[in-house]
């Protein structure tokens, strides 16, 4: 007898649809070709200084929504935790996202808000059409601030002029005419108290849930039809057309790891400018700052080219990415029995809660209005 899914992905988005198929009866089994569950968001505690690590890149749980913020607090208990990042540009430290305080600061004023908005009211280059990343932070701010914390630093994360990245990337970036720092705006702001592996492990502990890590998708790539209902693909669309219509475009990062006393004595510090080729430094001590240690570990991110063979983390979506991934799409369409979820499934940047709300709202288009 066939099992109902075959779930590639042990990450959130696979790990969500899993327990969201359990629950209701169905029979999964889940393959990664990791040695963890987790995904990207894998953590540890490293043995030297007792502080949970993020392996991939520092991750916090942030979402408006009830929804999702219920069903992952089925999981784990969460910590409150305010996100706040400073920024190194030209040997000065300033405090993001742009606020009343970086404003005042960089051009060495004592504003008020009203003061400010009016300021930068006079500074904001005005775009009959606002196209690009550049058109919608210099219409918001103007050059100089744009140049200050947003050019060099997008050049060195996306590796090519801010011109070709979508609007949608500077619209995550929150512009305040106050002293607010908090890094996000959501009502649900937190991080689990006992680390995000400790969630994958509840929410795959189900008898209707078989894992097999170190497992690839080729291994199943020609049979899974004989044992499986359906397949829940989160890798990389275009791997699992063989690359038919070219390799989508992304964006990797890679780690240097720092050890000291203290380090940067903040969660991240985003280097603006070019005076660095890494983009930031996280120190990870800070991602729960009620514990207290004797020392530290951080690391410096770079960001470089990279396709979905390569470590992929954040895809590349301009125009000739856009046909390649269209076809891709196309081809999923027709395919009623895989299901795609999931940042390089879907191709889109997503955070945590957003591949949660994908993976719910997948299974319940899915399973639930068919039954």
């Amino acid at each position: 007898m066939k099992k109902d899914f075959l779930i590639v992905g042990a990450g959130f988005a696979g790990s969500t649809f899993a327990r969201c198929a359990a629950d209701d009866g169905r029979s999964v089994q889940i393959i990664d070709k990791r040695e963890h569950i987790g995904g990207n968001c894998f953590s540890y505690i490293d043995d030297e200084t007792g502080i949970e690590i993020h392996k991939y890149g520092p991750h916090i749980f942030h979402t408006n929504s009830k929804e999702i913020y219920d069903f992952i607090s089925r999981f784990t208990s969460f910590y409150p935790y305010i996100h706040r990042v400073k920024a190194h540009y030209n040997g000065e430290i300033y405090s993001l996202p742009i606020n009343l305080h970086t404003i005042n600061q960089f051009f060495r004023a004592c504003f008020s808000p009203k003061e400010a908005e009016e300021y930068i009211e006079k500074l904001r280059i005005k775009k009959a059409c606002i196209e690009n990343f550049e058109d919608y932070v210099e219409s918001s701010l103007g050059k100089d601030l744009y140049n200050a914390f947003f050019r060099n630093y997008t050049i060195k994360q996306w590796g090519t002029e801010p011109k070709k990245i979508p609007i949608s990337t500077a619209k995550r970036l929150p512009i305040r005419y106050n002293y607010d720092d908090n890094y996000f705006n959501d009502r649900y702001q937190v991080i689990p108290s006992e680390g995000y592996t400790a969630i994958f492990k509840r929410l795959l502990d189900h008898p209707n849930i078989k894992i097999e890590l170190k497992s690839d998708f080729e291994e199943y790539r020609n049979v899974w039809r004989n044992k499986f209902k359906k397949l829940v693909f989160t890798g990389s669309i275009d791997a699992f057309y063989n690359y038919e219509f070219g390799y989508l475009p992304y964006r990797t990062v890679y780690f240097e790891e720092i050890r000291d006393k203290e380090i940067i004595g903040t969660a991240q510090l985003n280097y603006t400018d070019l005076s660095t080729k890494y983009t930031r430094i996280c120190e990870h001590k800070w991602f729960t700052p009620f514990s207290k240690y004797n020392s530290s570990i951080a690391f410096k991110e770079y960001s470089d080219f990279a396709d979905s063979r390569s470590n992929p983390y954040y895809p590349i979506r301009d125009l000739n990415a856009e046909k390649i991934y269209q076809k891709y799409k196309n081809l999923a369409y027709e395919d009623k029995d895989v299901i795609f979820i999931g940042r390089l499934a879907e191709f889109k940047y997503y955070d945590m809660h957003q591949v949660i709300g994908s993976s719910l709202k997948k299974y319940h288009d899915v399973c639930c209005e068919n039954e």
